[in-house]
């Protein structure tokens, strides 16, 4: 091959290369995320997530746990607590009920102590630093409504929260129908994923996934089916069995079930990883913090969701890294 020919395939190669992966700028360098999952679908990726690390005991500020992770979880409520209510498009940010004369909000985001820092703000935080990180590996946020569905004239329904945060996030969403078009599905999402893998990380590099839990399934239900197409958060059912993952999934329709792509399990049903994953699905498992890392990758988890996620790494140091 003449000199000029292999310069020339040389600075295609490269080209090529720096097209493949834009996380460069920021995240391709991180030493807890592995080198080798960009090009890997998110579904063949596990990583240590945190779990309820919007308290202040586990972190100093929301935004610090990106020194750790790339998947966050943030537990909201309607109320300001038991009896105080709320009030239209707003939601508190807190694990406890609350009690009174409080804020209604308990939590490491910005505005701490001054009773701002409700879930928008927990929600610009984390706009915050994705435009401060540009090309940064895809964020999951794991948002775990801790009340049911307001009714439509207190204007903190479905549709409500979707407005909320497509302002927030814009065109940085991955959606359920972003999915959907992908695998190129026209059924069921939950069961057409089977045998297809999610975008790699490289093609959802600075993407934020929302995820929706709830202790009951009904109101994961209600979202899907007020929302459908149009949903901007992925739902994530309580898994312990196998129609959680590919059937009418319990306490839910079957319109809504359709659109399951996510599970979420506590330690004691962590075995339904397995067939999560088998499915296509990303699974969750909290709760579980006596089993290591490397322990929920054998077990096929994706989403390792620990208290003391800056402990928790293979053996390599990696938190985010190929199954």
């Amino acid at each position: 091959m003449k000199l000029k020919t292999f310069v020339a395939a040389l600075t295609v190669a490269a080209s090529a290369l720096l097209q493949a992966v834009p996380a460069m700028a920021s995240d391709f360098n991180v030493p807890f995320i592995a080198p080798t999952v960009w090009n890997t679908p998110l579904n063949r990726i596990a990583q240590v997530a945190c779990h309820n690390c919007y308290q202040k005991q586990y972190a100093p500020t929301f935004t610090s746990v990106f020194n750790s992770v790339r998947t966050v979880e943030v537990d909201f409520w309607d109320q300001q607590d038991a009896v105080s209510g709320g009030s239209a498009r707003h939601w508190f940010v807190r694990h406890d009920a609350g009690t009174l004369f409080q804020s209604g909000n308990d939590n490491n985001c910005t505005g701490d102590g001054t009773g701002k820092n409700d879930l928008q703000a927990c929600l610009n935080d984390i706009k915050a630093w994705s435009d401060a990180n540009a090309a940064h590996f895809p964020i999951i946020v794991v948002m775990d409504k801790k009340q049911g569905w307001s009714k439509a004239s207190s204007q903190r329904t479905p549709a409500d929260l979707d407005e909320l945060v497509s302002n927030t996030f814009g065109s940085a969403l991955f959606t359920p129908a972003d999915l959907k078009n992908y695998i190129g599905s026209s059924g069921a999402l939950q069961t057409d994923l089977a045998g297809k893998n999610w975008p790699t990380a490289t093609a959802l590099a600075g993407k934020i996934i929302l995820v929706l839990n709830h202790t009951e399934n009904q109101r994961l239900s209600e979202y899907a089916e007020a929302r459908g197409a149009s949903a901007k958060i992925f739902i994530s059912p309580v898994t312990n069995g196998q129609n959680d993952v590919n059937g009418t999934v319990s306490g839910m329709s079957a319109t809504a079930s359709a659109w399951v792509a996510m599970n979420n399990m506590q330690s004691s049903d962590r075995t339904w990883a397995v067939n999560a994953d088998a499915a296509g699905h990303i699974g969750r498992v909290w709760g579980d913090d006596g089993l290591t890392f490397t322990d929920h990758i054998a077990g096929h988890v994706h989403l390792s969701a620990y208290y003391d996620f800056a402990a928790n790494q293979d053996a390599n140091g990696y938190r985010i890294r190929p199954f």
